[in-house]
């Protein structure tokens, strides 16, 4: 027998049936969702890394001991520039790997690699103490800001994935106020640490050394937790493991594999998968073997479908100019 619903009739149906089941969005929705806001709360602490690091360093370039540590690294202005600006310019490099990364190796593990190569930068800073300390500072800078640069893009990505449609947004949104955090702790820190042997010119290089050093707290915490964190229920489904997802699904919800709900949204993920590896091999044939460098590739092949069409091209140029300008303001030059 033919079906007598419209697929519009049945998707709209099998929505209505979601919705009843999920119930609704609002703070409820994260005390019903416990297990998954915990997860994204630990996750954040990427952004918590990433607003800490762009808010200590105002603090530590006015600091006496550190300037007269550096040098002509803090006193001549072009320097200084660059000694602010470099970790700008790692994070530049941090965004352009993300995605490849998280799509490789998957988003759980990309935020470890990333957390690696934080902590590896934040030793380097610390480690500035000794005569080429000048020079070591800068690599520092610049390997911390890759790793910073990278964080917040894969988190709320991580967190989208793992979140149930009602909290998503919520959950992604958790990632900002977790960069703002760390801006707010790092000012108080620079401003308790300033007294350490005095304001003057017998400050400590401690006055520097501890905020810097600080970060490796929450660094530590990411990279060890993160091996414990599931994997988001999307990627695993994407790259031939189709036993996974279900089981991340019931996990991360608190319910049986065979819920309905479960059964609901792993259908999504698994629509969603079909239709993107068909598409694939239909249009990229030569791209569908699902190797590493096919990953690359189509990769490359996304960033490029931006700009085919006008109604995508118009969306890329809103998005663009829209941080364009808000990164225009200067704000990370105050920060």
């Amino acid at each position: 027998m033919a079906p007598t619903g419209t697929a519009s009739q049945l998707n709209q149906a099998a929505l209505e049936r979601r919705v009843a089941l999920q119930g609704k969005a609002g703070p409820m929705a994260l005390v019903r969702n416990a297990n998954v806001f915990g997860i994204a709360c630990f996750a954040c602490l990427g952004g918590l890394l990433y607003g800490y690091n762009q808010g200590v360093f105002s603090g530590v370039l006015v600091m006496d001991s550190f300037s007269d540590h550096m040098g002509d690294y803090v006193q001549n202005q072009t320097k200084k520039g660059w000694l602010t600006a470099i970790l700008e310019l790692g994070a530049w490099l941090g965004r352009l790997y993300s995605g490849f990364l998280a799509e490789i190796i998957s988003r759980k593990y990309a935020i470890l690699v990333n957390t690696i190569i934080f902590i590896v930068g934040v030793v380097i800073q610390c480690t500035a103490v000794t005569s080429a300390g000048q020079n070591s500072i800068l690599a520092g800078r610049f390997i911390t800001g890759m790793g910073v640069g990278s964080l917040p893009m894969i988190i709320p990505m991580y967190n989208a994935e793992c979140a149930p449609p009602e909290v998503r947004g919520a959950l992604v949104g958790l990632q900002q106020l977790a960069i703002t955090t760390g801006i707010m702790l790092s000012f108080w820190i620079d401003y308790g640490t300033q007294f350490i042997g005095g304001t003057g010119a017998g400050q400590k290089d401690a006055a520097w050394l501890v905020p810097l050093c600080l970060q490796l707290v929450p660094a530590v915490l990411l990279g060890a937790g993160i091996s414990f964190m599931p994997f988001s229920p999307r990627w695993p489904e994407y790259h031939g493991r189709p036993a996974e997802p279900r089981k991340t699904l019931a996990s991360l919800r608190g319910l049986s594999q065979d819920d309905e709900l479960i059964e609901l949204e792993y259908m999504e993920i698994k629509a969603q998968a079909l239709f993107e590896k068909r598409s694939i091999a239909e249009h990229f044939p030569q791209l569908a073997d699902g190797s590493s460098w096919s990953i690359v590739k189509l990769q490359f092949v996304a960033i490029g479908s931006l700009f085919t069409t006008k109604p995508m091209l118009r969306r890329v140029a809103l998005a663009t100019i829209t941080m364009f300008f808000q990164q225009g303001t200067g704000i990370n030059a105050v920060l």
